[in-house]
C-alpha cells in the first residue's frame, strides 16, 4: 500500500506541474492561447475507508478499515465536443474488515463468525478479500471548470480472500500466534459494486457499495462493504 501510494503522488505531483504552465505564452509577437489540461480519468487510484453492514450484533469492526481500488480505463466520448464520454478498463481492488470476529467453519460446511473473548489480547485479526474486474462508468465532464461527475458497476471475480491474525491463542491459551488462513469458504464467486465519483480536475471524492453479499446466501454471513474515500486520477 505504501509503495502505490508513493507512486501515485508522483503522478499527482508531475501533473501538477504541467497543469500550472500559463495558459497564454507570446509567440512571434502575439499570444497563442494554449488549452488547458483536460483529466479524462484513464487512470483511476481510490483510496478508501469500509464499514460492513450485516455483522451480527456481538461483532465489533474498527471505524477505519482501509482499501484500495486501481484501474486502467479508456475513456470514450459519447460523441465528439460532448461533455458526456464512457469509462471501460480494467482493475483490481482491496478490502478489509478489522474486527474482533474470527472466521471458521460451522455445521454443514457453512462459514460462521466467532467474537475473540474480550480477554484475549491481539494486535490484528482481519479479514482481507482482493478481486480483479472490469469497470463500466458513465461520465459527465465540465472542460472549462474541470468539474466531473461519474456513476458506474464494477463487476469482478475474487482472486484472494484470507484471514490474519496476530496475538494470543483465541482458545484461552497464553500462546503467541501468527496465523495467516486462505482457506475461507462460501464467498461469493461474482461480487457487483455500485460506484460513484465527484470531484475537480484530478481529485474526487468516491464512493462504492458491494450489492451482493460477500458470502453465498445462507452459506454465510449475509454482509457487504459500504466505502467512502478519495480518488486521484493521475491522467
Amino acid at each position: 500500500m505504501k509503495k502505490v501510494s508513493l507512486l501515485a503522488l508522483c503522478l499527482v505531483c508531475s501533473t501538477m506541474m504541467f497543469g500550472q504552465q500559463a495558459e497564454t505564452k507570446k509567440e512571434k509577437g502575439k499570444n497563442t492561447e494554449i488549452k488547458p489540461v483536460l483529466f479524462k480519468d484513464r487512470i483511476i487510484l481510490d483510496f478508501f475507508s469500509s464499514t460492513w453492514f450485516g455483522l451480527n450484533d456481538d461483532v465489533k469492526q474498527k471505524a477505519i478499515n482501509f482499501g484500495f481500488n486501481g484501474a486502467v480505463m479508456f475513456d470514450i466520448p459519447a460523441k465528439k465536443n460532448s461533455p458526456f464520454s464512457f469509462g471501460l478498463g480494467l482493475g483490481v481492488s482491496n478490502h478489509n474488515l478489522h474486527s474482533n470476529a474470527v472466521f471458521g467453519i460451522g455445521q454443514g460446511y457453512t462459514t460462521i463468525t466467532t467474537p475473540i473473548v474480550s480477554n484475549i489480547d491481539y494486535t490484528k485479526n482481519k479479514i482481507s478479500f482482493t478481486n480483479l474486474n472490469i469497470p463500466l462508468e458513465f461520465r459527465y465532464r465540465h472542460n472549462r471548470s474541470g468539474f466531473k461527475i461519474s456513476a458506474g458497476v464494477r463487476v469482478g471475480i475474487i482472486a484472494d480472500v484470507h484471514t490474519k491474525y496476530f496475538g494470543h491463542d483465541p482458545l484461552g491459551s497464553a500462546t503467541q500466534l501468527r496465523i495467516k488462513n486462505y482457506k475461507i469458504p462460501n464467498k461469493t464467486k461474482i461480487p457487483v459494486e455500485f460506484t460513484f465519483r465527484t470531484g475537480w480536475k484530478f481529485v474526487s471524492l468516491n464512493v462504492s457499495y458491494m450489492v451482493t453479499k460477500f458470502f453465498e446466501e445462507e452459506r454465510g454471513p449475509a454482509i457487504n462493504p459500504i466505502s467512502f474515500g478519495i480518488t486521484l486520477c493521475p491522467y
